[in-house]
């Protein structure tokens, strides 16, 4: 059948290759954008949403020319539950979440080194960039299946509580107080000699009021977006700008559906989901606990450090809690103790920043 596409002749007059690669190129300019689609669990006004998520779906949807298109579905408007995030990833129903990894407790035995008191001490911009130097070959292992785009930490948990003030470790002695989950938050509550409440409390603040518990062990920023600080009276932390280790958290793709993009698309993504991206989402959780410190402090509530020899007490207590995981670590075939050199030292390296 002969052609239907005629030539002028002003077209016969361009080179032969010239018009090739146009050819080439219209298949790719008139294709369908790629549409990816993210869940998480949190509301739009909450910070992952509002600071990490769509700045970063705007930025690569900018950096493609429009040819990815990428939904977020926040509050789990997709379905499913927060504990099924990990596995919705993994099997490909959706292609991206950002999660806690709290919610999944022993599915990333590797990362969660970075969480440990005395591992993790205050530094999220720190923290994210060792956690970016080890995650292709120490934590490897916990993500088969995932593509990372950050694993990051908040900037870390400190005591907040109702009806008392704890100076000193002794003074934890009698207290029961909610934990940041399974596992390194419950052990850290029980090895300064707390209590850790056996009931979910989903109501917190008015818990705290009511004096159901006497508090919680959470991040600042957390603390402040669930009411906790306007229920408590006091707060306290390890050291100035030393916590009781932080969260984990998870912002992965699964990983063949990030295989099977067109390369210069995966270039896009790689593009910004690097070293500047941990060190700019640190920074946003550092600034955000400092404000949510702050705002604790101009309702009056005191902020207590331990100090001299209740420091050092309370560390020798969190050794325990690093000892632990690490013996756990070894039951699973895992180096924990090398896990925690690595972590230590990359965190070391990037104090600094």
């Amino acid at each position: 059948m002969r052609s239907k596409i005629a030539f002028s002749s002003a077209s016969r007059s361009v080179p032969y290759a010239a018009l090739l690669l146009f050819w080439m190129l219209v298949p790719a300019a008139l294709a369908e954008p790629v549409t990816l689609r993210v869940q998480h669990f949190l509301g739009t006004d909450s910070l992952p949403h509002r600071t990490l998520i769509e700045p970063w779906v705007r930025r690569v949807e900018g950096d493609s020319a429009g040819r990815l298109r990428i939904e977020i579905h926040p509050a789990m408007t997709l379905g499913g539950t927060a504990p099924e995030l990990i596995d919705q990833v993994q099997q490909g129903t959706v292609d991206i979440v950002w999660t806690a990894a709290a919610y999944t407790p022993g599915r990333f035995p590797r990362s969660e080194v970075f969480a440990l008191p005395l591992v993790h001490t205050g530094n999220p911009v720190a923290t994210n960039l060792a956690i970016m130097q080890l995650i292709q070959r120490e934590l490897a292992p916990d993500f088969v299946g995932l593509k990372p785009l950050l694993i990051h930490v908040d900037q870390g948990h400190a005591f907040h509580l109702s009806n008392r003030s704890v100076a000193r470790v002794a003074q934890f002695g009698g207290l029961t107080l909610r934990p940041p989950g399974k596992g390194i938050g419950s052990w850290t509550i029980t090895a300064l000699g707390a209590e850790n409440t056996k009931k979910r409390h989903p109501k917190l603040p008015k818990a705290m009021r009511q004096g159901e518990l006497d508090g919680a062990l959470m991040t600042f920023t957390l603390a402040e977006s669930m009411g906790v600080i306007e229920a408590s009276q006091s707060h306290t932390l390890l050291d100035q700008k030393e916590f009781f280790g932080t969260s984990l958290f998870l912002f992965v793709m699964n990983d063949a559906r990030f295989r099977a993009l067109p390369a210069d698309l995966r270039s896009v993504i790689e593009r910004h989901s690097g070293p500047e991206f941990a060190r700019e989402i640190g920074d946003v959780y550092r600034q955000a606990g400092d404000t949510a410190i702050a705002a604790a402090e101009r309702r009056g509530n005191r902020i207590n450090l331990l100090q001299g020899a209740e420091l050092e007490q309370a560390r020798s207590r969190l050794a325990t809690v690093v000892a632990r995981w690490r013996d756990e670590r070894t039951a699973l075939s895992i180096d924990g103790a090398a896990l925690i050199a690595a972590a230590r030292s990359a965190i070391a390296r990037y104090s600094g920043e």
